[in-house]
């Protein structure tokens, strides 16, 4: 994408701050887009005086800021420095081209899904650094970007000293509550969700594992086009015919093994049958063969 065009009117405004040279004012007197020496697009963003301590950074702040310099994480814009012009101070963030979450939300090409993926996206990265002991303090649509490549991006963590997590978790609640009341849905799973969540004291945590099952749930299938369930339901189809088959094969293997089995197990040998004329001619058990063979004695008369 090819750098923005300078503001016809700087009137009251800088044309360049510290070798910045000046696209954009943002917001009159405290952000403007630039480019650095390097070509890379980046917003300068003014520091409150209350950061400030006889001139220099506040202690506090600057252990703060060296902080949000170490989130490296895809989720949050980076902080390059913090530079002085003059009597300016100023923050010196990374530029992140895309919409506002808000924008990406109103568009008709963000579905219910699409949403739900960018909050928990949202959430996750809130999350991350809530990990890391920051509080990011001032959540808002304009400072949640989606980018070119479909990602959430964090931008501008402030420099205060923000130390209550449920300031961001109640920031996020109203975020998301906003955007669905803009799409329509406040009656959204998501959206009674939600509500209830800014009656109780939620963790983001749970927040994301909720947000998490709804994307892989049935429960989004109540915000979806007919399309899209009856697109639901033939995949479920197939699955179970899939599951059912598979159950058959699986038991045709197994009789077929058990059939192979039983042809490969020897079988004793069959005794052999005994002839009744040998059996009428064996002798009786204790007689010898001889005895049982001789003829019976003649008996002779008396001479």
């Amino acid at each position: 994408m090819e750098p923005a065009a300078p503001s016809p009117n700087l009137a009251g405004d800088r044309s360049e701050i510290g070798g910045y040279r000046i696209l954009r004012t943002l917001l009159p007197g405290q952000s403007w887009l630039g480019i650095a020496p390097g070509g890379r697009q980046v917003v300068l963003k003014t520091l409150d005086e209350d950061c400030l301590w006889k001139g220099q950074l506040h202690p506090n702040i600057k252990d703060r800021l060296a902080r949000v310099r170490e989130l490296a994480h895809a989720g949050v814009a980076n902080l390059y420095g913090v530079e002085r012009d003059g009597p300016l101070t100023y923050l010196v963030w990374e530029f992140t081209q895309g919409q506002t979450f808000a924008e990406r939300a109103a568009s008709p090409s963000c579905g219910q899904r699409d949403f739900l993926l960018l909050a928990r996206e949202l959430v996750l990265a809130v999350e991350m650094m809530h990990a890391r002991g920051i509080v990011h303090g001032t959540l808002k649509a304009s400072n949640v970007i989606i980018d070119l490549d479909n990602r959430v991006v964090v931008t501008h963590v402030s420099p205060l000293l923000y130390s209550e997590p449920t300031d961001d978790v109640r920031a996020v609640i109203e975020l998301l509550s906003q955007l669905l009341a803009l799409r329509g849905e406040a009656a959204s799973p998501l959206g009674l969700l939600l509500a209830q969540a800014s009656e109780e004291e939620i963790s983001l945590r749970r927040l994301a594992t909720r947000l998490g099952a709804m994307i892989e749930s049935r429960e989004t299938e109540t915000l979806a086009a007919p399309s899209d369930r009856a697109a639901a339901r033939a995949i479920r189809h197939r699955a179970v015919m899939g599951a059912g088959a598979t159950a058959l094969v699986a038991m045709a293997i197994f009789l077929g093994l058990k059939q192979y089995a039983n042809a490969r197990t020897p079988k004793p040998p069959t005794p052999p049958q005994a002839n009744p004329a040998a059996l009428k001619a064996a002798p009786n058990a204790g007689e010898s063969p001889s005895a049982a063979a001789a003829p019976a004695p003649t008996r002779r008369a008396a001479p």
